[in-house]
């Protein structure tokens, strides 16, 4: 099957790909930190089972945000033990995934007293308290130490227990109490930038976090996600880049082949092996205006509408545009709504009726935020190098099924 017979729009997902960015990732962290790693798959990334069941093919744990989430990989044959729990909102399904083997990373104190107090309610024999994989989020002013960088700027973030109010040394110390050791800590921070600037404040805070609070036993540093992956962007780090400077800077406190180093990525191994595929369906006129309206949206793609360009590559394109053309074309979305418009990167030709636009980057959040709104979700190919196969097939029955 060719691309151009496609069922457009529709999103194609290269697993040669994205099997070269799992490994590329475990590679560059498993070379750098010279011990054991784990690395989970983040579910809120891209839920689709295929890319997930494909990482734990690879070796990948799996990270999971919600119950809803738990319960899902649980139905796809997930086992407790190759789960990583995280996020503010576990409820008492966590203490099942804590007393079944998951790494259960508590994000609150309401978190830290629902364990406490669960556990003091069960009988002490059922109850090991010391085969708990339990760790502890650190929230800490990241904005400090890179200022411009963090997602929230000056706002505070609202994840994990705060090691600036007491919270954290009062959660370390009711754990203790009562029987519960700290296994590892979770130091995951958002940021606009994914710097290596990031991940070498993250790290120096995690050496001095486990310093302050004598964690020498821990069993693991978690440090989360949120790293750039591929070569779209130019002049972004690499996987090494990342790797090294985390690693460096861990085992001036950590010893390799005693603590576990876990990472989460999501982007960083999803976002290059999703392309989203859409055609031209009609060419007009507005004023000086060229408007070029395809069957695919903004929304599929860019579900937050935050401005910035999209890599892409045009197929069967017109001829080639005159110096200044590109400013009078707009590219828009198949909705209703005005700003349903996608600014494609590095267009040099003239679509045409006969045209289709490949996007490419689109396997983080981009393929799953899909709500029905207008448009049934897209149907999804796999691509393995040499034909397409059909994955799901876009089906309007389903928009009014919830």
């Amino acid at each position: 099957m060719d691309i151009r017979q496609l069922q457009t729009p529709c999103y194609i997902f290269n697993e040669e790909i994205y099997r070269e960015n799992i490994r590329s990732f475990r590679d560059a962290f498993c070379s750098s930190w010279g011990g054991k790693c784990l690395f989970g798959y983040s579910v809120k990334t891209n839920h689709l089972r295929w890319p997930l069941l494909i990482a734990r093919d690879e070796g990948f744990m799996t990270e999971v945000v919600s119950p809803d989430e738990y319960e899902y990989v649980q139905s796809l044959g997930i086992k407790d033990d190759e789960i990583i729990y995280n996020g503010p909102q576990k409820g008492k399904g966590m203490i099942d995934a804590v007393l079944k083997g998951a790494i259960v990373n508590l994000d609150s104190m309401s978190e830290c007293e629902l364990l406490i107090r669960t556990i003091a309610d069960t009988e002490v024999a059922a109850v090991k308290k010391e085969s708990f994989r339990v760790g502890i989020r650190i929230n800490f002013d990241l904005e400090k130490l890179c200022p411009g960088e963090t997602t929230m700027g000056a706002e505070v973030s609202r994840f994990g227990i705060c090691s600036e109010n007491g919270d954290l040394d009062r959660a370390v110390r009711m754990l203790r109490d009562n029987g519960i050791s700290i296994k590892g800590i979770h130091m995951h921070q958002s940021s606009r930038t994914r710097s290596t600037a990031i991940f070498r404040a993250i790290a120096e805070k995690t050496c001095e976090t486990a310093e302050r609070y004598d964690l020498d036993d821990i069993e693991f540093v978690d440090m989360g996600g949120g790293f750039f992956g591929g070569d779209f962007f130019p002049g972004k780090p690499s996987v090494k880049d990342y790797a090294d400077t985390i690693c460096d800077i861990l085992k001036r406190k950590f010893d390799p082949s005693s603590v576990v180093l876990i990472t989460e990525p999501g982007a960083g191994i999803l976002a290059t092996s999703w392309d989203y595929l859409t055609a031209v369906i009609n060419l007009r006129m507005v004023k000086d205006r060229h408007i070029a309206t395809l069957d695919g949206t903004l929304l599929h793609i860019n579900p937050f509408m935050n401005p910035h360009e999209v890599p892409c590559t045009m197929i069967d394109p017109g001829e080639r545009m005159e110096p200044g053309e590109r400013d009078l074309w707009i590219f828009a979305g198949s909705t209703c709504m005005e700003k349903d418009r996608i600014d494609p990167r590095d267009i040099e030709y003239r679509p045409t009726e006969d045209s289709k636009i490949l996007f490419h980057c689109c396997g983080a959040y981009m393929a799953t935020h899909n709500s029905n709104f207008i448009n049934a979700a897209p149907t999804v190919y796999a691509y393995s190098g040499k034909d397409y196969r059909l994955l799901r097939t876009k089906d309007p029955l389903m928009m009014g099924d919830y």
